[in-house]
């Protein structure tokens, strides 16, 4: 009889899969693509895993097809040789307002906005693509936008109960793009529109999840947005967003199979003229969490969090000084702000346990509130 060693050796060779089956302590850890938005990838455990399909969920302007784009335009920087499909069953994208927001390079984007293909028709071409040789992230916006056959090609004027038979297409389409995913080391992230159903006895809204068990249950990653806060302008009341600034998604990770879930809540911040706020949002978070050291009330110190060293600048000079005086290095030192972000990526990543949510437990309840008030449509 052959040892559980030898076993192993000739299934890899067997398989053609030399990772098919590895010893528990030489496991590889996840790769994961920052996003860019460090208030998502201080969540995330340093960003989204490549390989893996992702669910973005929330109720109508809570920022999914922001957040997706955000992911997307990360992509392309991180794999500039690949092509992104984004597939808008819902017909309203504005690409250039995403183009603004998130840096997303519409020329290396493939955007299909199919107007009279089934549900089961747009699913297997999105199979086709994902097996392209130069194949990028691909988004899918959104499940529920999704019709059936049965429902395409039924009279509209009698109610057959078909609303829901796409959820026994996303099974097997699952099933082959965890597979086709993994092997392509891409991401596919899905859209699903949380919508209300009806209420509860005690008055509270009771929430229906289109698509079945199948997207929740294949997904590694899946993210609950609530609802959008706006960034007051020169006029305080900005409550409706008519005189803001910009605006900030707020966001729970309720699964996470990649990471520890610990961190549960994060954020995303933008401007409506200049775009993704990260150098803020990354240093709300570092002052939180003393990734940046306070020597006193005014002096700050950027701190290499690998070694604990204080970092210096190009003439050898310890970076300390004032809040806005290292924000401005940050800003003005591409090199050092690629170089630091790179750092706190590989910190956060590494550390599962010592620091917990960025959102306070109020912010937080209301969003997992959403969750646990579920129903999935079979």
């Amino acid at each position: 009889m052959a040892s559980v060693l030898e076993l192993t050796k000739k299934l890899n060779k067997e398989f053609n899969d030399d990772k098919l089956a590895i010893k528990a302590s030489v496991s590889p850890k996840y790769k994961r693509m920052p996003t860019g938005a460090f208030g998502m990838d201080y969540s995330l455990g340093g960003g989204l895993p490549y390989g893996r399909i992702c669910e973005f969920a929330g109720l109508n302007h809570s920022g999914k097809t922001t957040a997706a784009c955000l992911a997307m335009a990360a992509y392309q920087r991180a794999c500039p040789d690949k092509i992104c499909l984004y597939v808008d069953m819902e017909h309203c994208l504005d690409l250039q307002f995403q183009a603004l927001m998130n840096g997303l390079d519409l020329n290396k984007v493939i955007y299909m906005s199919p107007t009279n293909l089934t549900g089961e028709q747009v699913l297997q071409a999105i199979l086709e693509y994902q097996q392209s040789e130069d194949i990028g992230m691909i988004v899918l916006d959104s499940i529920p936008a999704l019709l059936p056959s049965a429902v395409m090609n039924s009279d509209l004027t009698e109610d057959k109960g078909l609303r829901a038979t796409i959820a026994s297409k996303m099974h097997p389409f699952l099933v082959a793009m965890s597979g086709l995913v993994l092997a392509k080391q891409n991401i596919f992230i899905m859209i699903n529109q949380v919508r209300v159903s009806g209420k509860a006895r005690n008055g509270a809204p009771i929430y229906s999840e289109p698509g079945g068990q199948a997207p929740q249950y294949y997904s590694s990653i899946k993210v609950r947005f609530g609802n959008r806060t706006f960034i007051k302008g020169d006029n305080n009341d900005c409550s409706d967003g008519e005189n803001a600034n910009g605006f900030r998604l707020k966001f729970v990770v309720t699964k996470n199979k990649t990471f520890s879930a610990t961190r549960g809540g994060g954020f995303i911040s933008y401007d409506y003229s200049k775009g993704l706020m990260w150098l803020e949002d990354m240093l709300e978070i570092a002052y939180k969490f003393n990734f940046i050291k306070r020597l006193n009330n005014v002096t700050y110190q950027l701190i290499n969090l690998d070694n604990n060293e204080v970092y210096k600048d190009e003439n050898g000079k310890e970076l300390t000084g004032k809040r806005k005086d290292l924000e401005e290095y940050i800003l003005t030192h591409i090199d050092f702000q690629n170089e630091y972000l790179i750092m706190l990526n590989k910190f956060i990543s590494a550390d599962t346990g010592s620091y917990g949510d960025i959102l306070d437990a109020r912010e937080k309840a209301s969003i997992t509130s959403q969750e646990d008030l579920i129903e999935i449509e079979d």
